[in-house]
Order: C-alpha cells, then structure tokens, then sequence
C-alpha cells in the first residue's frame, strides 16, 4: 500500500516536472526537445517503476504501475476533446509512451531481476 502511495506522489510530481523542464527543452532545441523530453520521461518513469517494484514479480507491480501512469493518463484523455490533433499525436502520444513504455520497462527489468535471484530462467 505504502508503495502505491509512493507512486501516486510521484505521478503528480511528475505534472509540474513536465512543464518546468519540457518547456525549457523544447524552447531551447526547437523539435529535437520532443525527442529529448521523450528520453527524459521514459528514463524518469523507468526508474521509478524499478525502484518500487524491486522484490516483486512482474503480476504484483500492476497496481504500481497504474499509480505511477494516473497523471499522464490524465493529461491524455483530459484534453483529447479540447486540443487538435496534431497537437494530440506530437506532445499527448508522447507523453503516454513515455510514461507507460517507461514504467513497463522498469516493471520487467525489476522482474527478471527478481526471476534471476531466485534462479528461474
């Protein structure tokens, strides 16, 4: 539970992480800061995910996970209505791969760590 709540604290620091650095990135370097802020996100996500799921199989880090994705999910569907569609698959789409791939990434490298300890292939 504790780490759930771990979680949910860190997906909405991620809220204004995102702006105060994603903006600054992406003024500064034009289009590459998409691809940059992307790297971050995912790195971000990545190792948040690792450190709270280590000690845990990959079926008991769900509900982790789905802590850590709340504010991203909520940035992607709280705007679909409101914004373009341009906008929706440049900045939106980014942010949702970055958050759920990173998070999954961090969930199965925990995992196969875990799997190694105990001596399964």
């Amino acid at each position: 539970m504790i780490k759930i709540v771990v979680a949910l604290f860190l997906s909405v620091l991620f809220y204004p992480l995102y702006f105060f650095v994603g903006e600054t990135v992406v003024n500064s370097l034009g289009r590459a800061g998409f691809l940059v802020m992307f790297l971050l996100m995912a790195a971000y996500f990545y190792n948040c995910q690792f450190q709270l799921s280590r000690g845990s199989g990959l079926s008991k880090g769900w509900p982790i996970m789905l802590a850590l994705n709340v504010v991203p999910l909520l940035m992607v569907t709280g705007v679909v209505p409101i914004e373009e569609w341009p906008v929706i698959l440049i900045q939106r789409l980014e942010i949702l791969l970055a958050g759920c791939g990173g998070a999954f990434a961090g969930e199965v490298r925990a995992s196969r760590i875990v799997r190694k300890q105990k001596g399964e292939h």
